[in-house]
């Protein structure tokens, strides 16, 4: 059952809990707001998905890759640990611009460039290659900009990973690094309690909102990034998210959800969650987004 229902059986309260599913998709790849070693925090995200017998998909920017103009085999490894732990990889540009702020042709540019290593390496773990994330969740100020990006992802056999349970995890990263940086561990134990209640929040809005647009809860996508907030704690979080009656799914299986082909006209300035797009696109007003706290923000400077 996809809402919550309750019944009285034998004289007494029965609560059946909704059937939560979530796709975990990881951005950033091979990582970004890691203090020192790339290698070290890639195998501890790993390790955290195993554990929670996770099937996710990281998004690469190939641009982090290098080392100047020299491709780095050791980065490049670290995609492979990926593909070998039975992961997916997806295309999430080359350098990471945003399509509001890039010309057409520059960003077409930048995702035919950011498939040139991970595509390859994908085939010869035999893996599918096939998603693409857009960087910020921009995806055009224009339909004639959205259209023309569409249509070229379609041509060249992409299909676009939407995010349903935005947040600003990325922010409490960066708070993270800088305390860790710092030597404060109390300061890093604070942000990693208010990330898992942000985190919270954030499942709280969708599940919401889902019901809203939906009359349901649909299967959700988890956007999180390769950052060492995560490699540190990304265990408690799966954990917190089975506590709150979640079990993972590959994203295919929560994209075969009639609710991923509602239309979608949103043109803006903004990057957000599709369920805000659908909403907008409906023309229903919604309450804003669980945001960091102010001090989280300062600290992430």
């Amino acid at each position: 059952m996809h809402i919550l229902l309750c019944s009285l059986l034998l004289g007494g309260a029965s609560c059946q809990r909704p059937d939560r599913v979530v796709a975990v998709t990881v951005d950033d790849l091979p990582a970004v707001s890691v203090s020192s070693d790339w290698k070290a925090a890639t195998g501890r995200l790993l390790a955290n998905l195993r554990a929670h017998n996770v099937p996710a998909i990281g998004f690469v920017n190939e641009g982090k890759l290098y080392q100047g103009s020299v491709l780095d085999s050791n980065r490049v490894a670290l995609l492979s640990e990926w593909l070998e732990a039975g992961h997916e990889l997806g295309n999430h540009t080359f350098a990471h611009r945003g399509a509001h702020q890039t010309p057409l042709a520059e960003y077409l540019d930048g995702i035919a460039r950011g498939e040139v290593v991970t595509r390859e390496l994908s085939r010869r773990s035999g893996r599918a290659y096939r998603y693409f994330r857009h960087p910020q969740l921009h995806a055009g100020r224009t339909l004639e900009y959205r259209r023309a990006v569409e249509r070229y992802l379609t041509d060249h056999g992409y299909v676009i990973a939407p995010v349903t349970v935005d947040n600003q995890e990325w922010v409490y990263a960066r708070a993270y690094v800088n305390a860790k940086e710092r030597g404060d561990t109390a300061l890093m134990q604070r942000v990693v309690r208010f990330y898992f209640r942000h985190l919270d929040s954030a499942f709280a809005y969708s599940e919401g909102l889902s019901r809203t647009l939906f009359g349901r809860e649909i299967p959700l996508v988890l956007l999180l990034h390769a950052n060492e907030l995560n490699a540190d704690h990304l265990g408690t979080v799966l954990s917190r998210l089975e506590a709150r009656g979640y079990r993972f799914a590959k994203l295919e299986q929560v994209l075969a959800d009639t609710a991923y082909r509602a239309r979608d006209m949103y043109v803006g300035p903004s990057g957000m969650s599709w369920l805000i797009r659908w909403a907008e696109t409906r023309g229903i007003a919604i309450p804003g987004e669980p945001r960091e706290e102010q001090w989280v923000n300062e600290l992430a400077r």
